[in-house]
């Protein structure tokens, strides 16, 4: 879809407007609130609630009366047919869907009593192309429906794209999904009526349009240049792609052939290349080609998502497909291995190591190198240049998992080998010594010896690479910056070093500025350092209160901070790192402010978040012992303050103490609850809940998570369904306390959770007993917060007789249900948890 069309998936509702509606009875429905035992839940007590459901509230516009958005496919053979048919009456300037949509599709679907009109002022029937087709019985020339009532695939697009280049990347798209069936494809220009699609109310765009695309299921964007794509520069297609994300639909990119060989030689031979192009990508920017479009929807992210969330979430859309089509491609290498193609194999096992490595899949990364590394050992020898390259990727690699023994292991091998094989002033010899520099930087204690073998390395390495690549290169100013950095965090700081320090990181950053872009990781890698050096600088010297230096740190900090988590992902190590930096300068000073009051830190400022009070204490929760401690920490100490704080803090959930419904955070299991969400393949699936439905909804995984179930690559391990027959099943109550099961109950008290958790395990029972094609033998289970992503208690129904490669790794993360109830019953006869009369 583009800009010459109304149509975008903005919005949903407010975060705190739309819930399921009331009356339903039975266990889950005496959910209800009592007096608080801790000041945290007071407020939240005395509020009348109906088991923890909330009354729909009604919108401005009615979305129960706007029409449906219609599903309707359209044939690719019968695209080209048409294309073919009126070229002539657009003429080659106008030969796009835009021009095709004004000049052939909207004069052909305008009616007056029954017949063909010429304006909309006189017609009384306005229809879509598709509803025409239908109506006259419309066939391809192998008289084959050109329409059908659902599509296979959503396609995402501009609309000022040559037509003809538009069905090739189509057609080139599905010449290689190795299916018989005709595909049928939704493309707004013959699906959508053309003529109301400006007059529906944007609600229309965020709740029937939305819905239409996780229908669907399958989400196809058309694009090029891929080194520049242009439906990313257009707001209509940025929000269809946040669609597609929200609504759990598979993603894929289509190109015609020329644009995808070049792609795939990228993948191949340039990884810089392809990760310049994914750090270019702003929403921000984007743009529609009515400029009341373009502000209508930029106004509905700031007012929804936000550009940074949203930045966020189509980068990472961007990646996920990127590393999707380098595996698949690997995957079609190696079953056609030969001496032909094997160094394009290698090189694209690399970069796909490389790509798993920067996205912050390390163990991935690590699985590739490791396999790529052994291969050519045995066929080039030791001390190939493609060994030495492997060897050193993989070191890196074992690096930024934080593995410190191996990799200083790998490293110095690599750096032997490099200065025997090619010399000390080789360039890839100088990158061994920069990397092994960077390493040996890390060492915690740093101590005086570390530290001056580090720093003759770094010495070494910057003016080895002034002399070979250049003083301008990114290598060059990356390892300067990594140098500058080292300085200031000597055992023995100075005001020479911090000074040396600072005219270091100034010539690395405003290089790299100059040279790739400020959100380019390697630049945001220089400006995270720089702002840290300055902290440094400020504890050196004893000036951290708020107001002076340290303002100017933290002040840089935030910034890659949100450039990091638009073009990284919240989720990923860098952009954690930054995030943790921050936290550490709010603790400090909390601390200076405490000791120069005299008083002592409490107990509470020991933890900025519950994640960091759960890694402190456990490791793994899969028992009933592990879960007894930490329901322990949740009745008893300061575990509950912080979990609330943090879900509060995260939008996850709202003042009232319900988990929210917005789309910035989105839940998706909080949208099934409430009915913002359907998922059109758990409709039927409802029915085998039997009388359980009414307190319990079905959900699926995202259809791709769920086609991967069987996949042994290590980028899906983990990440898709654990069995071919994987489910959630969810309370529909949106209590806080449901937001997992480490919180169940304490507000409730733990008899009525007790209650609920059987309630759950019966209707599991009952599901899986009437589903169709599932065993016997299935396991119940629960992932333990913040051990799950998703911020809604949802029980895991796993059949174990099909059990995928991510079950093994996703079980250790596991509580069984049994194991839950066992922790709950103790806990009702020792009297904990008992809420107060």
């Amino acid at each position: 879809m583009g800009a010459g069309v109304s149509s975008c998936c903005s919005s949903a509702l407010e975060s705190n407007e739309l819930h399921v509606q009331v009356g339903q009875e039975a266990s889950v429905s005496q959910m209800v609130l009592v007096e608080a035992k801790s000041s945290r839940f007071t407020a939240f007590r005395s509020m009348t609630m109906f088991g923890g459901l909330r009354q729909k509230a009604q919108l401005g516009d009615n979305v129960d009366e706007l029409p449906i958005c219609p599903l309707h496919g359209v044939s690719l053979s019968f695209m080209q047919e048409f294309g073919a048919a009126n070229k002539t009456k657009v003429g080659a300037k106008d030969y796009s869907i835009g021009g095709l949509c004004v000049k052939v599709i909207k004069p052909v679907t305008m009616f007056k009593n029954g017949k063909p009109c010429l304006t909309t002022e006189e017609a009384d029937t306005l229809l879509s192309y598709a509803e025409v087709g239908f109506r006259d019985d419309i066939t391809d020339e192998k008289k084959r429906p050109a329409f059908v009532d659902m599509a296979m695939h959503f396609v995402s697009h501009a609309w000022r794209y040559d037509f003809a280049t538009f069905l090739s990347a189509l057609a080139n798209w599905d010449s290689h999904q190795g299916r018989d069936e005709f595909t049928y494809f939704w493309v707004d220009a013959f699906v959508v009526n053309q003529h109301i699609a400006d007059s529906y109310p944007m609600e229309w765009w965020s709740t029937r349009f939305a819905q239409a695309v996780g229908d669907v299921r399958s989400t196809i964007l058309v694009s090029l240049p891929w080194e520049d794509p242009i439906p990313l520069k257009r707001v209509w297609v940025i929000w269809e792609i946040f669609c597609t994300n929200q609504m759990g639909a598979r993603f894929d990119i289509a190109m015609p052939k020329d644009t995808m060989d070049n792609f795939r030689e990228a993948l191949i031979n340039s990884f810089t290349t392809v990760q310049t192009a994914l750090s270019g990508v702003d929403v921000g920017l984007s743009s529609a080609y009515h400029k009341s479009h373009q502000e209508m929807v930029h106004d509905e992210i700031r007012r929804t998502i936000g550009f940074t969330k949203l930045n966020e979430m189509v980068q990472l859309r961007m990646t996920r497909w990127l590393t999707g089509a380098a595996t698949r491609e690997l995957q079609i290498m190696k079953k056609a291995a030969s001496a032909k193609n094997k160094k394009e194999r290698i090189g694209l096992q690399d970069n796909l190591g490389r790509m798993l490595r920067e996205s912050g899949n390390f163990e991935g990364a690590e699985y590739y190198f490791k396999e790529l590394l052994q291969e050519i050992e045995q066929t080039y020898g030791k001390d190939h240049a493609l060994a030495l390259s492997c060897l050193n990727q993989l070191a890196v690699t074992l690096q930024k998992a934080n593995h410190i023994d191996e990799a200083l292991q790998r490293h110095r091998d690599c750096l032997q080998r490099r200065k025997r094989v090619l010399g000390e002033n080789h360039e890839e010899t100088l990158q061994s010594v920069s990397n092994l520099a960077v390493l040996l930087s890390l060492h915690r204690p740093l101590t005086a010896e570390v530290f001056q073998e580090a720093r003759e390395l770094y010495s070494q390495a910057v003016k080895g690479r002034e002399m070979t690549i250049g003083a301008k290169d990114p290598r060059t100013l990356y390892t300067l910056s990594n140098f500058a950095r080292f300085l200031s965090e000597a055992p023995e700081p100075s005001n020479d070093l911090f000074t040396e320090s600072e005219q270091l990181h100034q010539r690395a950053v405003q290089s790299l500025k100059d040279l790739l872009q400020q959100g380019h990781p390697l630049t945001l890698s220089a400006m995270h350092n720089q702002a840290c050096s300055w902290l440094d600088r400020c504890l050196f010297d004893n000036k951290c209160d708020a107001g002076g230096p340290i303002d100017e740190s933290v002040s840089q900090l935030r910034l890659v901070h949100k450039l990091r988590i638009e073009k990284l992902g919240k989720e990923h190590p860098d952009t954690q790192q930054t995030e943790r930096k921050l936290q550490e300068i709010t603790r400090t000073q909390k601390q200076l402010s405490q000791r120069n009051r005299g008083a002592e830190q409490g107990k509470l400022e020991s933890f900025s978040s519950f994640e960091d009070f759960y890694h402190a204490h456990f490791e793994t929760v899969c028992s009933a012992e592990d879960f007894k401690q930490v329901r322990k920490h949740m009745h008893e100490g300061m575990a509950a303050d912080l979990v609330f704080d943090d879900l509060l803090a995260t939008g996850f959930i709202d003042e009232d103490g319900f988990m929210t419904t917005g789309m910035q955070p989105y839940n998706f299991l909080a949208h099934i609850i409430s009915g913002d969400l359907v998922q059109r393949k758990c409709e039927v699936e409802q029915e085998y809940l039997g009388p359980h439905r009414v307190n319990f909804v079905v959900a699926h995984n995202k259809p791709e998570s769920e086609e991967m179930w069987s996949s042994s690559d290590p980028s899906w391990i983990g990440k898709a369904s654990m069995s071919q027959n994987h489910r959630f099943l969810a309370f529909k109550s949106l209590r806080w306390e449901n937001f997992n099961v480490i919180s169940i109950g304490l507000e409730c008290g733990s008899m009525l959770a007790l209650e609920n958790l059987k309630a759950m395990k019966d209707a599991a029972t009952h599901w899986v007993q009437s589903a169709p094609g599932w065993s016997e033998n299935t396991g119940f289970y629960l992932a333990v917060w913040p051990l799950t992503t998703i911020p809604c208690m949802h029980l895991h129904m796993v059949d174990l007789s099909c059990i995928g490669p991510s079950f093994e790794r996703l079980s250790k993360k596991m509580l069984p249900l049994n194991d839950a109830i066992q922790v709950l019953e103790a806990e009702v006869a020792q009297g904990i948890g008992t809420p107060p009369q």
